[in-house]
């Protein structure tokens, strides 16, 4: 994903040629089914939905796109609440969430539509070698130049450790239960995030009447959630969702990822740069991985897109160095926010709905972290 908007990035910045690399096979025309483009689902923030706009793709997606209009976020069993919505921000929509094999639908559409960017698809890299202007990168078998070369290839990025850059990858011990729940009522644009005891559960919209669920917990505790047939699971999602959620009617497949958060020590080497999860993974709480992944991309294609020689480490650290205080701000609050909303000391947690009182009562810091989280 982080790979194909940064070519059509780099390419809207002035880039003369990009070759983006995959190792799965992908189909003329069809979505995609990678680890990439799977069952999962992106909550697009208003910010990434103009990045959309500026690349010409914003209307395909949202052909299959729900438009986020209102969040809703709450604790369980307790009385604060907080609600964002578009119209206080005079924007259109907050956001929308789109099923991934659709977005990659789209941005994979855009790369083969463009005659100056190379799909290898099914490729793979073997061997990369630094030189005095770039690097050597052996592409199954054949040698080839280049100037930049970027490393988009997840969390345990082979292109990553080839630069020489480690990383650290800290197990939460938590996993995050993915399904898509269908409803017995519209959703009316409404996102819910509600913390519980064991972890955030979110349900975001979908079309057709959908929701796409995000329920984090500790890792027994998902085993239980994945061994309950769809009725008891239905039941048990009912008891901690809240009256404010719509009806629940159905449950799809249901889905687990580890939740392991993974940061690169550097984003930035001469002719080399590490993006997407290979630099950051974040807690999916809120959904900030892509959005902010999205920001580090756009800024990198608009300083080295038209660039003669993009590859300078001056021009590539100064990039890591600008998007170093959003990066450490939206991982500290994915951090934090749900070890927060876990504390049960009394005292602690009447203090903690204070401020969820007070974001729903004073406009103004409502305003300042809604766009925030919005990218703006």
């Amino acid at each position: 994903m982080a790979g194909a908007a940064l070519a059509l990035l780099l390419r809207h910045h002035g880039a003369a040629a990009v070759t983006l690399v995959e190792s799965h096979a992908i189909r003329a025309g069809e979505p995609p089914d990678t680890p990439s483009f799977d069952a999962r689902s992106t909550a697009l923030s208003a910010g990434s939905l103009a990045i959309l706009e500026r690349l010409g793709l914003l209307d395909t997606v949202l052909e299959r796109a729900a438009a986020i209009d209102t969040v809703h976020v709450s604790r369980r069993e307790r009385l604060g609440i907080t609600r964002l919505n578009a119209a206080e921000h005079a924007l259109p929509r907050l956001g929308a969430v789109v099923e991934n094999r659709w977005f990659g639908h789209v941005l994979l559409g855009a790369v083969e539509a463009d005659p100056a960017i190379e799909l290898r698809a099914p490729a793979s890299v073997s061997a990369i070698a630094r030189e005095s202007d770039g690097y050597r990168v052996t592409l199954d078998g054949e040698e080839r130049l280049t100037p930049l070369l970027i490393a988009a290839d997840g969390a345990r990025s082979r292109t990553r450790e080839w630069l020489g850059i480690t990383a650290r990858h800290q197990d939460l011990g938590q996993d995050a239960l993915i399904a898509n729940i269908g409803l017995a009522e519209p959703h009316q644009g409404v996102a819910f995030e509600r913390f519980l005891d064991d972890g955030p559960l979110a349900l975001l919209p979908l079309p057709d009447h959908r929701m796409a669920l995000v329920w984090t917990g500790p890792r027994e505790q998902v085993d239980h959630w994945m061994s309950l047939d769809d009725d008891a699971f239905l039941a048990a999602l009912r008891q901690r969702v809240g009256a404010a959620m719509p009806r629940l009617a159905r449950a799809g497949e249901r889905q687990r990822y580890p939740l392991i958060l993974t940061e690169a020590c550097a984003q930035a080497v001469p002719f080399a740069a590490v993006v997407g999860n290979a630099a950051h993974t974040l807690h999916p709480v809120a959904g900030q991985g892509f959005n902010l992944t999205f920001r580090d991309l756009a800024l990198l294609a608009e300083r080295v897109g038209g660039q003669p020689n993009p590859g300078r480490l001056a021009l590539l650290e100064q990039w890591a160095a600008d998007r170093r205080r959003d990066q450490a701000d939206i991982a500290r609050a994915s951090r934090w926010v749900p070890e927060l909303f876990r504390v049960r000391n009394p005292l602690f947690a009447h203090t903690r709905q204070l401020g969820l009182l007070a974001l729903d009562l004073l406009p103004g810091a409502r305003k300042s972290f809604a766009r925030r989280a919005m990218g703006l």
